[in-house]
């Protein structure tokens, strides 16, 4: 129980600087890395070689995740200065100039299929400034953004979360008893979370367009009056999430669900079906309040009399973006292993185990996000001056967030090796197991929120699901619960962490210029990670209960 304490002291440290004292993760994390330092080499017997290496793997995996930063940021501002945001804005109008029908169609579902296409912070980087250029509060763009980006992380990156954050479980699986195919336990685990996910997650859209209401009026009563449009939106991607997961597997039904509900909504918010009457806008800009607002400032930038660029053209890039990552991450195809050849890897950094490495062809930020913004020009007949002008702004905007994601990276790295040298528990594990002991069988309440707290600390669903994910399996079996049941909370808690995650909302808040406010959204998205975790486990104990008893 002692060392849990002590392990967990450097992730409290940073949530009660950020959230309780509202300090921006450029102060905040770097505490977190010393005192995670401190107690590892104290505590955990941690070499200093080793120490020094996780801290290198930190430096290396900031640079990847910077990569899709700079791209995504780097899309909006020559869609700025090219017209393109414009564009897009009036081509909207055309669906809805409803900001909630925005918010379901453009935060949700756009999102949707970018987390199931490229996943690893790829869709609110998009979404959030996407929605900025259309009129949007940049902190009301980026909170709903992060919310959106929960229910379909559980199947992210074509299916990569599960396939493979659970790939390690292989062996633990067959020495567990569980005697089929390993690729029918990676499904089952699959269809199960759909199932025990499915009410919260159709309640998502729901619930970004009442937090866009609370935030701007101080009243969800707006929110509610789109409720029935709000919920077809989620259950327009949610059934055929289900439906895939349980008929063609784990790696697509986020993907192909976003591709089969963005044209039904869209045709169905034309018709008039479930569209409020009454239209909801922002209040007046010169209205709204210093910290919805930073140095990326939002309305139109076309002149009066200039006419708005086409939906086709405006639209192009990012259409574009969408193909170039469905057909770099389509397994079938065959074309993700050439993007995999070069990688810069560094084996058994200083000596240690600990190797990481980059792919820069297969980051999204290179490609498509770099290589699309090299096509802009000729694709909107744009200034080469301007668009020169614009990556020189991005990479001055990029600053802060490469501060804050090197010490968040080098912190959980340490943490997560910090017992590897001694070939003993790391401080995380040893958090985990010590919360297992003490919740019994109600460890299926534990089990997302120990999902979430991985995605938190390491920003990534699939690295929580891989750094959880025995513990997961052994702790199901010691308190004698579904080992599927457990695996499958994991993975949602690890999807619903997203929406708090420091490497995501600082990402995101990048791309919006409102690096400093991560504490206010953070705490804002909290209580809504929370219960999307808590809820499906409730589900997903009627679901064992009643109608699946058997469960392995």
């Amino acid at each position: 129980m002692g060392l849990a304490l002590i392990a967990l002291i450097p992730i409290l440290a940073v949530g009660i600087l950020m959230i309780g004292f509202n300090l921006p993760s450029t102060k905040a994390m770097p505490v977190g890395f010393v005192l995670a330092g401190a107690f590892a080499i104290i505590f955990w017997k941690m070499p200093l070689t080793w120490a020094a290496a996780a801290t290198i793997s930190g430096v290396i995996n900031t640079f990847d995740i910077l990569l899709i930063v700079f791209g995504a940021l780097l899309i909006l501002q020559i869609m700025r200065q090219s017209g393109g945001v414009d564009g897009i804005a009036h081509s909207m109008a055309s669906v809805s100039t409803d900001r909630r029908v925005q918010v379901i169609v453009i935060g949700f579902l756009m999102g949707a299929f970018f987390e199931g296409a490229a996943g690893f912070g790829t869709p609110a980087a998009v979404a959030a400034p996407l929605l900025v250029g259309l009129g949007f509060p940049p902190l009301v763009a980026a909170m709903v953004a992060l919310i959106g980006n929960s229910t379909p992380v559980s199947f992210g990156a074509v299916g990569t979360p599960i396939v493979g954050g659970f790939a390690s479980l292989k062996d633990v699986a067959a020495a567990g008893g569980y005697q089929g195919d390993f690729l029918t336990f990676l499904a089952n685990i699959g269809s199960f979370l759909t199932l025990s996910q499915f009410v919260v997650g159709s309640l998502i859209p729901l619930a970004m367009v009442c937090t866009m209401t609370l935030i701007t009026e101080g009243s969800i009563k707006k929110g509610l009056e789109v409720a029935p449009l709000a919920i077809f939106g989620g259950l327009i991607f949610t059934i055929p999430q289900v439906i895939l997961a349980f008929v063609v597997g784990p790696e697509i039904p986020s993907l192909l669900g976003a591709l089969i509900a963005i044209p039904i909504f869209i045709i169905a918010v034309k018709k008039g079906l479930f569209v409020p009457k009454n239209h909801w806008e922002f209040i007046p800009h010169d209205q709204w309040h210093d910290d919805w607002e930073g140095s990326i400032k939002v309305g139109s930038t076309r002149k009066d009399n200039e006419k708005p660029m086409s939906a086709a053209k405006a639209w192009a890039p990012y259409i574009l973006i969408g193909i170039l990552l469905l057909l770099g991450r389509l397994k079938w195809l065959g074309i993700a292993p050439y993007l995999k050849i070069i990688n810069f890897t560094w084996s058994n950094i200083l000596g240690t185990s600990i190797s990481r490495g980059i792919t820069p062809l297969y980051n999204p930020g290179v490609i498509p996000f770099m290589l699309v913004a090299l096509l802009i020009p000729v694709m909107h007949g744009m200034d080469k001056k301007e668009a020169v002008k614009a990556w020189l702004e991005t990479l001055g905007q990029i600053k802060d967030a490469a501060i804050a994601l090197f010490f968040a990276l080098s912190m959980t790295y340490i943490m997560m090796n910090s017992g590897a040298a001694a070939n003993a528990d790391s401080m995380l594990i040893v958090m985990a197991k010590t919360a297992a002991s003490l919740a019994g069988k109600a460890w299926i309440f534990v089990a997302p929120l120990v999902g979430i707290l991985g995605s938190f600390v390491s920003g990534s669903a699939t690295v929580s699901d891989i750094m959880f994910g025995a513990l997961q399996f052994s702790a199901a079996q010691e308190v004698g619960l579904p080992v599927t049941a457990i695996l499958a909370l994991q993975t949602i808690g690890a999807a619903a962490g997203n929406m708090i995650c420091v490497h995501n909302v600082v990402a995101v808040l990048t791309t919006v210029g409102l690096v400093g406010k991560e504490g206010k959204v953070i705490k804002n998205n909290m209580k809504i990670c929370v219960l999307y975790g808590l809820i499906s486990a409730a589900f997903a104990l009627l679901i064992m209960k009643f109608f699946m008893p058997t469960l392995f």
